[in-house]
């Protein structure tokens, strides 16, 4: 018997140890107390830099382009003015180290100056379950972090294939103004990021603006703008800056309505 029990003493010994390794392994798989990637900027902001100028030149027709312009520039500003303090919050914070703060949970700080103000923004992230994490954009007068407005919340998948956040109107008026859908495909590198305006008892409210890349396509760029009426149809090359225009409530036809690179007219669209 002390024979038998000799011999196994190994085995157990390589049992415990193979054991140990398996509760290791598996721990791995746990999101816990892993640093998350944060998503790109552009999961959160959507860029109008293709449509923040109105061309003006005597003697040239820009009807096309002008009219996608138009109702491009609500959205435009929005993205570009409202939301400006949380946009520069966050491409700082980008930049830095995260510290752990138990519990599933990472901070990331970083301080910046917009309009001659200095501020800290403070993003907190904390694991929801082996797929996603909730995340948390806080930003404060560096003079008095106790005051500090919550501008975006929502929930981000670990692999930054998607994420859905809230975005609230500004601390003087903390209601929720916008619904954030993004998608990522990192195998043809095609995205989508899509607001959907939601400040309670305004005309806009539930009209939405999709931005999708795509760049297999000739027109690489697209928005759709979606109101209660209608819907507004718009693409170009990012390159050249060519692009196309269709809302038939608008031009009475189904027809696309196109601009050259010089944002210029034209009689009749590209085949």
């Amino acid at each position: 018997m002390k024979k038998y029990l000799s011999a196994s003493k190994p085995i157990v010994i390589l049992l415990v140890i193979s054991l140990l390794a398996f509760g290791t392994s598996c721990k791995k798989k746990e999101k816990g107390d892993e640093r998350p990637d944060l998503p790109p900027q552009e999961s959160l902001f959507m860029d109008f830099s293709d449509f923040s100028e109105r061309p003006d030149v005597k003697g040239t027709t820009y009807n096309n382009f002008v009219y996608s312009f138009l109702n491009v520039a609500f959205w435009n500003t929005i993205g570009t003015v409202s939301l400006a303090p949380p946009a520069v919050a966050y491409v700082r914070i980008l930049q830095q180290n995260a510290r752990y703060l138990g519990d599933n949970s990472w901070e990331w700080v970083a301080y910046f100056t917009f309009e001659q103000t200095n501020y800290v923004g403070t993003l907190t992230t904390v694991r929801l379950n082996n797929d996603t994490y909730s995340v948390e954009l806080v930003v404060a007068p560096e003079a008095t972090p106790e005051s500090g407005f919550k501008w975006v919340d929502g929930v981000v998948r670990y692999d930054l294939t998607s994420a859905s956040y809230n975005i609230y109107q500004n601390p003087g008026s903390p209601v929720k103004a916008l619904e954030v859908d993004w998608e990522k495909d990192y195998d043809d590198n095609t995205s989508s990021l899509t607001y959907t305006y939601v400040v309670p008892g305004e005309d806009e409210t539930g009209s939405s603006i999709n931005y999708s890349i795509d760049p297999a396509l000739t027109y690489d760029a697209s928005y759709t703008i979606s109101l209660s009426g209608e819907t507004i149809e718009i693409e170009w090359d990012r390159a050249s800056k060519a692009g196309r225009v269709r809302n038939e409530d608008y031009f009475l036809d189904s027809d696309w309505h196109c601009w050259d690179s010089n944002l210029v007219d034209l009689a009749e669209c590209p085949v």
